[in-house]
């Protein structure tokens, strides 16, 4: 395995912002366009989808949203929001697929935390019901899934060895 360059940060795609903003922006006006035939619809339809346009917004503002890989963990941001995970809390990163009708719309990363972890115990079964995995990333920062969850699993198993004092070419 070739070393990992430690201390990464990644960053959401501004293109998928930049649509879901579209696509907030013209339900928003529907709804507001509704009001007058369907006041309770419109303004619904309209506070809703206005709630995403900000949402949008802020996402785009520098420092609002990025992966941090560090040395000691990960550290996500979302909505200016951050969170740490450190190495040693970590089982695995795996995918999961948020469907809509048995249609998989979306493939996120999701995270399985080490047994000895006590945190957010009540919401991690429920992740694990819902989603087959305790937490999950807020974006793919512009990988694949996939991809992400892979890398992540290498920066892992990299910490793990480093941990353990062993050379990275010694272990599979």
């Amino acid at each position: 395995m070739e070393h990992l360059t430690r201390k990464k940060t990644y960053y959401p795609k501004k293109s998928r912002l930049l649509l879901l903003l579209a696509v907030c922006l013209l339900f928003t006006i529907g709804g507001i366009w509704m009001i007058k035939d369907e006041p309770f619809g419109g303004y619904l339809c309209a506070i809703f989808f206005g709630t995403g346009c900000a949402a949008s917004i802020i996402q785009l503002l520098p420092g609002s949203a990025y992966l941090k890989i560090k040395d000691e963990g990960i550290e996500f941001c979302s909505l200016f929001r951050k969170t740490t995970i450190l190495w040693d809390d970590i089982s695995e990163f795996c995918v999961y697929s948020v469907s809509h009708r048995g249609m998989t719309v979306n493939k996120m990363v999701g995270i399985n935390f080490v047994p000895e972890y006590d945190r957010s115990k009540l919401s991690r079964k429920l992740s694990t019901a819902l989603a087959g995995c305790e937490g999950g990333l807020p974006d793919t920062y512009g990988f694949k899934a996939e991809e992400l969850a892979s890398l992540l699993n290498e920066y892992l198993l990299e910490y793990r060895q480093q941990s353990m004092g062993q050379p990275l070419e010694e272990m599979d």
